[in-house]
Parts: structure tokens; C-alpha cells; sequence
């Protein structure tokens, strides 16, 4: 095995993990891909792994999702997404390889008067963004060969809000989209790009990898149905809720100081449909 050219990626199973995977692997490296059965939350067993791999770059995807983090469950959450990010950053220390620390726009307060760039002071406000942030600091602490990369709505056509909307649409159905909650879409497509371009580069430190702009969940499921050839009033119901209203909107500057040029969430989610053979829309 090319140990300089593997990617360990933990929590591979996942939304994200098997996407990072597949990513890779197409890029052309070695990837050794670890789950449940080697949980982040056991140093020694990681620290084994690492030993025996050798990887080049740990890509750390295990966590706890968003939704599964309450104040009921926090400390499980603090357990996965802080103490475990930690660990898999010590065990990659070990070997000198780079962390890769995957983050969100969880880290910010979810209601912000303007977007926020990789300069702005993160301030959360929910126990899974507390948890995601602490990670942060643990890997930043550990080891300054690491690469926090954080996303907002990262989406593909096979699960989630991308694939219910769809599948509302061609079933003649309704799906129920919120008009007060607001980020930046971004294709995983188009944030894989970017990860896998920053791991050649040898880029260190905090990322912010997301499309430019500002949508709402019902703006965004209507240009899907657009772009798809389906008339998006036909299938969306406009919701709304005070209690849970959103506007946390990233800015890739980073990203944008170094010469990348970074698509609008519009220009990334024509690309990314035409890439699945879903892109048809009606003249």
C-alpha cells in the first residue's frame, strides 16, 4: 500500500463519508474507509489503525448528526463530535499525517444579520453546534497540520431534501418547504472539488467550503424542480415557524483569496443536475 497516497476516512458509511470515499478514489488515492466497528471514541484501537495504515490524510466524518443531538443527548454528542475528533487527531499525529476536521455552519449562531466569512469569531448556539466547534478547537490544539472544513446544506440526489423533493415531484405529490430558513446550497460535487484541490495544495487550516449566495429552503427546492422540467408551485407548500427560522450564510473567502473561483448555488446546482442527467428544464 502507498501509505503517501492514502486517505483514511472515518465515519464512512455516512452521508458525507461515502461521498468523501468515492471522491477520492476517483481522484485517484487509496482509501481505507472505517465505521462503527472502529469508533472514534476508543484512542487506543485508533492509534493501532493509524500505525498499521499509515495514511497520508485522516478525513474525520464520524459524528453526530445535527438532528440526533438534543440537550438529552449532548454529552454523546460532546463524546463523538468533540472528544473523538481529538482522538482521531492525536492518532494522526502519531504518523504526521494531515487532519482533515469535518465541520458546519452549526459552529455560527443560526440567526446572523450578515454572512460570515473564515475571520469571524463562531458562536453557537445549539448543543450540536457547541459540540462541533469544540471539536475544532481540540484538533487546532493537537496538531497544527489540519484542515477544518466547514459546509451548510450540502446536498446529492440520492437522499435527503434533494431526493424527497424529486421524488414529490415525479410521484405528483406535495413536499413542504420552509421559506424562513436560509444558507448557501452547495452540491457535493462542487465541495469535493474543492476538499480534494486543498489536500493536493497541502492548504492548512479553516475553510469555508460552500456555493456564493443566499437561499431559502423553498427558493432552493423550486430551482430543483425547475431545473428539472417540473413547475415548482405545482408541488411546493410554502411553510414557515418563528421558533426555528434560520439565516446562517457562509462565505468562502478563503477560498475566493486564493483565486478560486467559486460558482453561485444556482450555476452549482445546474452543473451538478446536468453531471446526474437531471437537468431538463422546460423551454
Amino acid at each position: 500500500m502507498d501509505s503517501g497516497n492514502t486517505v483514511w476516512v472515518t465515519g464512512s458509511k455516512g452521508f458525507l463519508g461515502s461521498v468523501v470515499c468515492h471522491s477520492f478514489e476517483q481522484a485517484g488515492f487509496t482509501v481505507v474507509g472505517t465505521d462503527e466497528e472502529l469508533s472514534v471514541c476508543e484512542p487506543e484501537r485508533l492509534e493501532a489503525f493509524v500505525e498499521e495504515v499509515r495514511p497520508a490524510v485522516v478525513v474525520n466524518c464520524a459524528g453526530i448528526r445535527r438532528d440526533a443531538t438534543t440537550m438529552g443527548t449532548r454529552a454523546k454528542a460532546y463524546e463523538v463530535n468533540a472528544l473523538g475528533a481529538r482522538n482521531v487527531a492525536v492518532a494522526a499525529n502519531v504518523i504526521g499525517a494531515t487532519v482533515v476536521q469535518i465541520s458546519s455552519d452549526d459552529v455560527y449562531s443560526s440567526k446572523l444579520d450578515e454572512p460570515v466569512n473564515e475571520f469571524d469569531g463562531p458562536h453557537p448556539n445549539s448543543a450540536y453546534g457547541k459540540s462541533k466547534r469544540a471539536g475544532e478547537m481540540m484538533v487546532r490544539d493537537i496538531t497544527s497540520d489540519h484542515l477544518i472544513v466547514r459546509s451548510s446544506w450540502l446536498y446529492h440526489a440520492y437522499s435527503g431534501r434533494f431526493k424527497g423533493v424529486m421524488d414529490a415531484a415525479q410521484a405528483g405529490g406535495r413536499y413542504e418547504a420552509r421559506t424562513d430558513q436560509f444558507a448557501a446550497p452547495t452540491s457535493v460535487r462542487t465541495y469535493m472539488n474543492f476538499l480534494i484541490e486543498a489536500i493536493k495544495r497541502e492548504k492548512k487550516g479553516t475553510f469555508h467550503l460552500v456555493s456564493h449566495g443566499r437561499a431559502s429552503r423553498y427558493e432552493f427546492a423550486a430551482k430543483v424542480l425547475e431545473y428539472a422540467g417540473y413547475d415548482p408551485e405545482k408541488v411546493l407548500v410554502p411553510t414557515s415557524d418563528a421558533k426555528t427560522a434560520e439565516n446562517v450564510v457562509l462565505e468562502s473567502m478563503m477560498l475566493e483569496m486564493a483565486g478560486v473561483q467559486v460558482p453561485t448555488w444556482e450555476e452549482d446546482l445546474a452543473a451538478y443536475m446536468k453531471s446526474v442527467g437531471l437537468y431538463a428544464p422546460k423551454a
